[in-house]
């Protein structure tokens, strides 16, 4: 990427897509497919946790669409810093972590990824409450929710 677009995206800030909201985007689901239009087009980088991808594996023609999906993704790796976030998420939200770890660990990549911050998600049971609890992390920006 070049340096005028690297300073763009920092303006910009970051999309962050969640099992659903990959998985809308690899089914053609038109509604996702223009945010994600919209936020490039603005500078916005697409983002989403490794994790992400195995929980949207697909067979046959749908794998195929998932990799070119992905091939245009900040696919962003789980390390130590990804998974020091997520008990603390735990902890501050009251949530339970065998239930709730995936989507801990995606609110801790997003809140890691360049503000502002919006995550595309279907989740509206314990999503919300991680990303308020990600706000109480140090230097972690506001991450806002996109429901699809």
């Amino acid at each position: 990427m070049s340096k005028r677009l690297k300073a763009k995206a920092k303006r910009e800030g970051t999309l962050v897509l969640d099992a659903q909201g990959l998985s809308l985007h690899v089914d053609g689901d038109e509604g996702v497919r223009a945010r994600i239009k919209a936020a490039q087009q603005s500078g916005r980088r697409v983002a989403l946790s490794a994790l992400t991808p195995l929980e949207v594996h697909r067979p046959g023609e749908a794998a195929q669409r998932l990799r070119f999906r992905l091939s245009r993704c900040d696919v962003k790796p789980v390390n130590d810093a990804v998974t020091n976030a997520p008990a603390k998420l735990l902890d501050i939200s009251g949530l339970d972590g065998q239930e709730c770890l995936v989507d801990a660990l995606v609110v801790a990549t997003a809140a890691l990824c360049t503000p502002p911050v919006l995550l595309v998600t279907s989740g509206k049971s314990h999503i919300p409450a991680l990303c308020k609890a990600a706000e109480e992390l140090p230097g972690s920006p506001k991450v806002k929710i996109v429901n699809v």
